[in-house]
């Protein structure tokens, strides 16, 4: 079946679950115009490109030079400008303010209040993404420091790493850098500044000369890298055309929004983020009230923070690696990692008050609910196809802050509202509670995605049985990829499987 033929079925195709679709004709002209990189996957394929495991290793690490820390070192930054606000409790920043605790918790949740912006910017920063060059629209938002930083990382993500090799551990080693910056200017004190205010001054700096460096210095994707000549530009794309979901698309298409909206995937996803968001406001606005309520001094609290954000980047590293290693075990990484949290956040609800280490050892191990998240967005550029679809999904997922259209940012909101001045010589049972509840739900949630997809598989591989078009897993394979690339969603691929 030669490529045009193989895309003219897909558009005759019913839909994988009986419905009728009327797909937009593929034409190759609109492909080579719309689908980046399409042209050197279309040329590389019908000439034939093969290269050594040694040749694609040299190209792996020049990704991993060049890309890598553009995507970490930017979501380390979105990553401290939020918890900021939790170093500057620490150092006085409420009691300088004159505030109570009620009024410094809304300053925690303002951050998710003030993030309705995301309702209104999310799908128009998306659709500048995906219009023009990534690089230099990363660049001018992250200056701007907009919401689109963390839905861009994952957006670009699938366009540089094959599924095996997408990172997500810098939020660990941005925390350690942060406790060891607090613990540094908390020393500071002939600065002309609160040390809270010194902490703020410090990250935004940073943050806006490392928005002029993305503009400049961030490719857009493997076709246009200055630091890949055209044989190795090709292998870059015909490496992460192998994901299945193509690499960006620059046509809007509406039939992809819809599809969006009807996916149980997308929901669960969803919700899954809404579970999350109360222990993540906890962890991330009050974890050094958590510790310092256990008896420990402001300096001790600092340091003591940290070991927490070396687990995370021991469980992120650990999971990635058997998610890597073994084929499809990336559900039950999510397991594990929310499994972990829920005895944590149990020990911390119902250990006794004085054992502090021990309390303080089951906290630092609620830094695995990293693994649910990070896991959630490869779970999204590993399963969702068409590019307007993922960057839907993408932003849905992150869209969670606006209260009466969006639960997520209610409970992001109210996370560090849960924490009761009242209760701090209990060890705050309430917030330890509402932390173990989500992540209960969070588990139950990612149980239900895995099973989905399971069995959405074995459905696919019965009807492809009955109708007899089933065919080895090699050329199920290239036909997915070949699909992917004419920026066909994974629910109209029917040579598509979900990664568990």
């Amino acid at each position: 079946m030669s490529g045009a033929e193989s895309l003219a079925s897909i558009d005759k195709e019913k839909h994988p679950h009986g419905l009728t679709v009327a797909l937009p004709s593929v034409s190759e002209e609109k492909l080579h115009e719309t689908e980046v990189g399409y042209n050197i996957y279309k040329e590389t394929t019908e000439q034939g490109l093969d290269w050594t495991v040694k040749e694609e290793g040299w190209i792996l690490r020049r990704i991993d030079i060049w890309i890598l820390p553009c995507f970490c070192l930017t979501q380390g930054l979105a990553f401290l400008d939020k918890t900021a606000l939790n170093y500057g409790n620490l150092f006085g920043m409420k009691a300088d303010l004159h505030v109570t605790s009620s009024q410094f918790s809304w300053f925690a949740s303002a951050f998710y209040l003030g993030a309705s912006r995301y309702l209104v910017a999310a799908e128009p920063s998306n659709w500048l993404l995906q219009r023009y060059p990534t690089g230099k629209v990363m660049g001018i938002m992250t200056f701007f420091w907009g919401i689109i930083v963390i839905p861009g990382l994952g957006l670009m993500t699938p366009m540089w790493w094959r599924l095996q090799e997408q990172p997500y551990c810098f939020n660990g080693v941005a925390g350690i850098l942060g406790g060891f910056l607090s613990y540094g200017l908390g020393h500071a004190t002939h600065a002309s500044v609160p040390t809270w205010a010194l902490i703020f001054l410090v990250l935004g700096a940073v943050t806006t000369l490392w928005g002029i460096y993305l503009f400049f210095m961030l490719p857009d994707s493997p076709v246009n890298a200055r630091f890949f000549d055209e044989r190795q530009k090709a292998i870059a794309v015909k490496r992460v055309a192998a994901n299945r979901t193509g690499i960006k698309n620059k046509q809007f298409k509406m039939y992809q929004v819809r599809e969006a909206f009807v996916d149980p995937k997308t929901y669960i996803l969803f919700l899954a983020s809404i579970a999350a968001q109360i222990p993540n406001g906890v962890v991330s606005n009050f974890s050094s009230i958590i510790i310092k309520g256990m008896g420990f001094t402001t300096f001790q609290t600092v340091l003591l923070d940290i070991p927490s954000s070396v687990l995370q980047i021991v469980s992120l590293v650990g999971s990635g690696y058997l998610a890597g290693k073994f084929k499809n075990s990336r559900a039950v990484m999510m397991f594990i990692g929310n499994s972990t949290c829920i005895i944590a956040a149990a020990c911390l609800t119902y250990a006794p008050q004085d054992q502090k280490w021990g309390r303080l050892v089951a906290y630092w191990f609620t830094s695995f609910q990293s693994v649910g998240f990070a896991m959630s967005l490869v779970m999204v550029s590993a399963n969702v196809g068409g590019y307007t679809k993922r960057q839907v999904v993408t932003a849905l997922t992150f869209i969670v802050h606006v209260s009466t259209l969006h639960l997520h940012c209610s409970q992001n909101i109210a996370g560090p509202h849960v924490l009761l001045d009242s209760e701090e010589d209990i060890g705050y049972p309430t917030a330890t509670k509402a932390m173990m509840s989500g992540y209960v739900a969070k588990t139950a949630l990612h149980l239900a995605l895995g099973f989905y997809m399971f069995f959405e598989n074995r459905r696919r591989d019965l009807d492809a049985e009955q109708e007899g078009t089933k065919v080895s897993d090699g050329e199920r394979s290239r036909l997915a990829e070949e699909a992917g690339m004419a920026d066909i969603t994974e629910r109209d691929n029917k040579w598509f499987r979900y990664v568990l």
